[in-house]
C-alpha cells in the first residue's frame, strides 16, 4: 500500500513495524522468527496533516520534535523522515522493509491525554545495550520479572503506551514483549480495540 494512502487512515496508536540491516536488528528476527526487529506508534494530531512516530531507538539522527534534541531513547519523530532515513548508515545499504497494523479503536481524549504526559515522564530515559536488552527480555519472556525501567526497548515503550491508554493489562512485564508480539505473528491480547493484520508501506 502507497505511503500516501497509508497516511490518509493513520490515528494515534497504529503501529509501524521494521524489518532492519543492523546486527542487532537480524539477531532480533532470527530469534523471533519474524521479519519484524523494531516496532514503534503512529501519533497523529488533528492540526498537523504529517504523521509522527512514537518510538525508542538508539539513533539520534533525527530530532524529537517535543524537545529539540537527538537523544537516545523515546522520542517523538517525523514518521516519513524515519521511514526514508532507517538503515541507511549501513553499507551496503539494502532498503528496510516496512508494515503498518491499524489499531481498530474509538480514541478518547482522556486515552490520548495519558499517552501525551507518558511522553514527558519518559523522556530522558536511554535506550538499553544490546546485551542488557537480551536480558531484560529472557528475564521478563521466562519468569515475567519485571525490569527496572531505567531504560526503554521499542517494545517496553508500546508496551507502557499501551498500559497508559488502557488497552493493555499489566499481568506481563513490559520487558517482556518483543517486536513479534505486536505483529500478527504473535497474539497479543487488547483490553479494547483489535487490530488489522499488517499491510506492507510502499514508499
Amino acid at each position: 500500500m502507497k505511503y500516501n494512502e497509508v497516511k490518509k487512515i493513520m490515528e494515534t496508536g497504529d503501529l509501524i513495524l521494521f524489518s532492519g540491516q543492523y546486527e542487532m536488528s537480524k539477531l532480533v528476527e532470527k530469534l523471533e522468527e519474524c521479519p519484524w526487529s523494531h516496532v514503534a506508534m503512529v501519533v497523529k494530531f488533528d492540526e498537523i496533516s504529517e504523521p509522527f512516530l512514537w518510538e525508542s531507538t538508539s539513533l539520534t539522527n533525527l530530532k524529537d520534535v517535543l524537545f529539540d534534541d537527538h537523544k537516545k531513547g523515546p522520542k517523538l519523530v517525523e514518521l516519513y523522515k524515519r521511514l526514508k532515513s532507517y538503515g541507511n548508515d549501513v553499507t551496503p545499504y539494502k532498503p528496510p522493509i516496512y508494515s503498518f497494523r491499524k489499531l481498530n479503536l474509538k480514541r478518547t481524549s482522556e486515552m490520548l491525554d495519558d499517552l501525551y504526559k507518558l511522553f514527558y515522564n519518559v523522556y530522558g530515559i536511554p535506550n538499553p545495550g544490546e546485551l542488557k536488552m537480551i536480558w531484560e527480555v529472557f528475564e521478563g519472556k521466562i519468569f515475567n520479572l519485571p525490569s527496572k525501567k531505567d531504560n526503554y526497548t521499542c517494545s517496553e515503550l508500546i508496551a507502557e503506551s499501551y498500559i497508559k491508554m488502557g488497552l493493555l493489562g499489566t499481568k506481563k512485564v513490559i520487558n517482556s514483549y518483543m517486536p513479534k508480539d505486536f505483529s500478527s505473528y504473535g497474539n497479543i491480547s487488547l483490553l479494547k480495540g483489535s487490530f488489522d493484520k499488517e499491510v506492507i508501506i510502499e514508499l
